[in-house]
């Protein structure tokens, strides 16, 4: 079961009371995945999904809660290897206009203004429209959470009311749908729990907490690599100018202190700067100085 379909099912087991709150949750998952039909018996709305969780709370709002007539079917789908269910409502004008969708047809419709003005029905609002139309990616993969919508219109409303939670959102337009997304781990945190997915965001931050984990050790042994590469290879280099300047003009001839750093070196050639410091009991500017002057010395050596 991907994590979208876990976080519904879970969304799905919370009992909303309010008469507001679930009359704004299904007019949200309406104006997802309801579609209106016209045909000789009248108008109906049909709703779509594929998740039997979303499926079986629509079918309990409509028919427990509101009392309207609904019928619902199991599709195959064979190309998915899952199935689809639908939910019919021959009464389409009493269920619109118990939502106050009266006279609309659904394609760039937004809520009513009434249901946008109490902070429980905005939640519930954003609720109904992540059951309908919402996908939030496995935490593993990546971040991002998804609403798609039929209007630009309706795509701003949550843009508006995700940041009256301060959950801050992007629209954007994808074939005949705007989609409102967000693509920050703290925001889709943040969501989860406002609509209520708490085990959720408990498997969510789980996740996270083992990915910044890899993360910062990841970044610990690259920097301890890298560090660990620059010491050998300045190591190599004044291996290298050492032997050059023994070989022409011989150690004996240096100061009294390159010659102890020279020695020092050859001594131990895979110290750090560090550890030569501690063995000639001197500081790091003082031994980088000689070390590096060592280096010049065998490099004008070459040029001449």
């Amino acid at each position: 079961m991907s994590f979208s379909s876990t976080a519904k099912d879970e969304i799905c087991t919370l009992q909303v009371t309010d008469d507001c709150c679930i009359m704004a949750e299904l007019c949200a998952l309406t104006l997802v995945c309801g579609n209106l039909k016209i045909n000789s018996t009248g108008v109906h709305i049909h709703y779509n999904t594929e998740n039997m969780a979303v499926a079986k709370r629509i079918y309990g709002t409509l028919t427990r809660v509101l009392k309207i007539e609904a019928d619902i079917q199991v599709k195959d789908n064979l190309l998915k290897k899952k199935h689809s269910y639908a939910i019919a409502v021959d009464d389409a004008p009493l269920l619109l206009s118990a939502l106050g969708l009266e006279g609309n047809l659904l394609t760039d419709a937004v809520p009513p203004s009434y249901m946008l003005e109490k902070e429980c029905c905005g939640i519930c609002v954003l609720r109904g429209a992540f059951l309908g139309g919402g996908t939030v990616s496995n935490p593993k993969k990546n971040y991002h959470l998804e609403f798609v919508v039929n209007s630009e219109a309706y795509a701003n409303v949550l843009c508006k009311l995700l940041k009256n939670n301060q959950i801050h959102a992007k629209t954007i337009p994808r074939k005949q749908n705007f989609v409102v997304y967000l693509n920050e781990g703290d925001s889709i945190a943040a969501f989860l729990a406002l609509v209520g997915a708490y085990s959720s965001i408990l498997n969510f931050e789980n996740v996270r907490i083992l990915k910044e984990m890899r993360n910062n050790v990841n970044r610990a042994v690259n920097c301890e690599t890298a560090n660990i590469s620059k010491t050998v290879n300045a190591a190599m280099a004044q291996l290298k100018s050492i032997r050059l300047i023994d070989r022409q003009v011989g150690l004996e001839n240096l100061s009294d202190t390159l010659r102890e750093a020279a020695q020092l070196r050859l001594s131990h050639p895979e110290a750090t700067l560090q550890e030569l410091c501690e063995l000639n009991g001197t500081t790091k500017s003082a031994m980088n100085h000689r070390l590096r002057k060592l280096n010049a010395i065998a490099e004008d050596l070459k040029n001449h």
